[in-house]
């Protein structure tokens, strides 16, 4: 088995969270999302409505990103609400294929909730060039003749909310990006009638857990034209990771604003020694993403007994997803050496959800010798061809059907990692 990376290695290199961060603003479709206009909604909206929308763009200036070629993209805004039910303006946009599939009643529309993207509000994939996963998904769907319909989350893009209060993202909580998903469905029909009423949602890694939790959701809040969900990746559990785990410390940098915003009595102090509080402090300051977080010192920032901290406790009993029901049958892709999320922790929540519901419909693919977004890659034909069944009417059959493709290399033959990024070009002799 190949050892999963040393995400702490990453920021040894002098100045790297410097240099991270300059590479993070060449990426940004516009410098900022507080110079786009896009992002800016009017303070006379009185609708306090999830899924109302409040603006749509139609057509996007393409060349400010780096699509693949006849792929086109809107924006929108609309409204969702928090895990404790406050409305919020959300960012979304939409990626349009060059030629749409034809089932016979509308655009197809597939629902992607990215990955983690970073936590604060010039992370949304809207306003990142590639849209964050580019060709890991986003750019592969539309490509296969759906339309993507996808939310930046709560926090990411617009940073206040109807009242001007700071909207905080509410990093790996099923439930509030699960409202996150939901609530585009209606705004994205209402901005484009031409779209199907029939929908698969699909997510990776946060998106994967709330994918999973607008499964949930869909039992005591039915939506029609639902077909399926797909998780790839998903995070279910926060706890019950091996010690030590290399993923932990970023996951409690991100967690520590959702941790303070959701429990008065939370400190970060408590969780994260000087160094982390530091490590914190940078990246909140710099409005870091993904690139500034993993070139963040992470090596010793963290306090021993973390799990033991109460409103950690409380946010993963409210965030988790898994062991409840679940509406329509799901996909669920864990790569077996991914070191974000332990893939004991994914099989286990497949495990407790058929055990909560023995009629429900899985199929659980770990991918061997597989990492964490690479899952995305290795699983494509798998989904995508479960994507097409379920647009295609072809019935599923109730319970868990469990199936670990062998590859048809040998791991040592095998790039586990990509070591490449897409980027616009620069120089015209770039493009070919």
């Amino acid at each position: 088995m190949t050892k999963p990376p040393n995400y702490a290695a990453f920021a040894a290199e002098p100045d790297a969270t410097a240099k991270a961060h300059s590479f993070e603003l060449t990426y940004r479709a516009h410098p900022s999302v507080s110079q786009d206009p896009f992002y800016h909604i009017a303070d006379s909206v009185l609708d306090t409505v999830p899924g109302t929308l409040l603006k749509v763009e139609r057509e996007t200036n393409t060349s400010l990103y780096t699509l693949a070629p006849n792929l086109s993209m809107s924006r929108f805004i609309y409204l969702s609400k928090t895990s404790n039910g406050t409305v919020v303006p959300v960012s979304a946009y939409i990626l349009w294929p060059y030629i749409a599939r034809n089932y016979g009643d509308g655009l197809p529309m597939v629902v992607w909730a990215h990955g983690t993207s970073g936590t604060n509000d010039e992370c949304a994939p809207s306003n990142i060039q590639n849209l964050w996963h580019h060709f890991q998904a986003p750019y592969q769907l539309a490509l296969q003749g759906y339309v993507v319909v996808a939310t930046d989350y709560a926090g990411l893009g617009i940073s206040k909310d109807l009242s001007g209060r700071f909207i905080v993202h509410e990093y790996l909580h099923g439930v509030a990006q699960a409202n996150d998903i939901a609530y585009s469905i209606p705004a994205a029909r209402e901005a484009f009638p031409e779209l199907s009423a029939r929908f698969v949602v699909v997510g990776s890694s946060e998106g994967g857990q709330g994918a999973w939790g607008f499964a949930e959701k869909l039992v005591s809040e039915p939506m029609h034209g639902h077909l399926g969900t797909v998780a790839l990746s998903p995070v279910t559990r926060l706890l019950n990771l091996p010690d030590p785990w290399p993923a932990v410390p970023l996951l409690l940098l991100m967690l520590s604003p959702s941790l303070a915003a959701r429990s008065p009595g939370f400190r970060p102090e408590q969780i994260l020694t000087s160094q982390g509080q530091q490590s914190l402090q940078t990246y909140v300051e710099l409005k870091g993403c993904n690139t500034v977080l993993f070139n963040i010192p992470t090596t010793g920032i963290i306090k021993e007994g973390w799990q033991n901290n109460s409103a950690i406790q409380e946010y993963q009993n409210t965030a988790e997803v898994g062991g409840k029901r679940i509406s329509g049958p799901m996909l669920v892709i864990q790569g077996g050496i991914d070191p974000i999320v332990y893939p004991p922790t994914v099989t286990d929540a497949v495990n407790r959800t058929v055990a909560a519901d023995p009629s429900v419909s899985i199929q659980l693919h770990i991918l061997p010798n597989v990492s964490h977004a690479p899952a995305m890659y290795a699983g494509l034909q798998i989904y995508l061809d479960w994507i097409a069944a379920r647009f295609s009417g072809q019935t599923v059959e109730p319970g868990l059907e469990r199936s670990d493709p062998q590859p048809v290399r040998p791991a040592g033959a095998q790039q586990i990692e990509a070591n490449w990024f897409v980027q616009n070009e620069t120089s015209p002799w770039q493009a070919t």
